[in-house]
């Protein structure tokens, strides 16, 4: 490969096997090819071969993180593998949890269920607030409260794009640093501020291998950006 395929962020292994392949994305890479950017496809088609998907040798995105958020994410190895991780996404046999930094105070816990859809005012954005046949669903659990905020643990029902920032901030806890959907205290605090990004990371993966059959569980620390809100939060 030629050396700018090598140029990027260091993609750790959390697993990885002859079909399925899963890293821990760092912040402010996109997953797939955008331009002449750095991304996880691009760098893992290099870094970590074989793959053959759909006959080039670079891996099956089946699921997706934003450029800023963090964490595990699952790649495929081969056409096969890509039909079977959809089919266990379908069949609601992937478990997504993420944490997250939010203004505000929550319950302990809860579950934010709803219509979900583009806003009609906005088509980039998406929101809860319109009828739609298309429905989201997320549980939260507080894992540590501060004065201004708490760091929440998320299930994740459904995978709809922009799900958890919508749902949270909608319900009236901004994610820390987002620029789209927090509101404006939640992007200047000083803790969003010293995260530098939306404070979501996406800290354990549950799938099956079609390879093994087995279940494979990894799990991603919270990085180091993310660590210093946490940090701030506490005072």
């Amino acid at each position: 490969p030629a050396p700018s395929s090598l140029e990027g962020p260091e993609l750790p292994v959390l697993y990885d096997d002859a079909a399925l392949l899963i890293i821990a994305k760092p912040p402010g890479l996109v997953v797939e090819p955008e331009g002449r950017a750095a991304s996880v496809v691009g760098l893992l088609a290099a870094r970590c071969p074989p793959f053959d998907v759909e006959g080039v040798a670079q891996p099956g995105v089946v699921h997706r993180l934003d450029r800023e958020t963090s964490g595990c994410l699952a790649l495929a190895r081969t056409d096969d593998a890509v039909a079977a991780l959809l089919k266990a996404f379908q069949e609601k046999r992937v478990d997504k949890r993420y944490q997250t930094l939010v203004l505000g105070r929550p319950p302990d816990t809860g579950r934010l269920e709803g219509p979900y859809a583009r806003d009609p005012k906005d088509p980039r954005r998406f929101t809860t607030r319109v009828p739609s046949a298309r429905r989201a669903a997320l549980t939260f659990t507080v894992r540590e409260r501060f004065r201004e905020g708490a760091l929440l643990d998320i299930d994740l029902d459904t995978g709809r794009t922009h799900q958890i920032r919508v749902q949270l901030s909608e319900a009236g806890f901004p994610v820390l640093g987002d620029s789209v959907y927090g509101t404006e205290a939640a992007r200047t605090h000083p803790a969003a501020l010293a995260v530098g990004r939306q404070a979501l990371h996406a800290w354990r993966l549950e799938v099956p291998s079609s390879a093994t059959g087995r279940l494979v569980q990894v799990e991603s620390p919270l990085p180091e950006d993310f660590l210093r809100g946490v940090a701030l939060l506490r005072g």
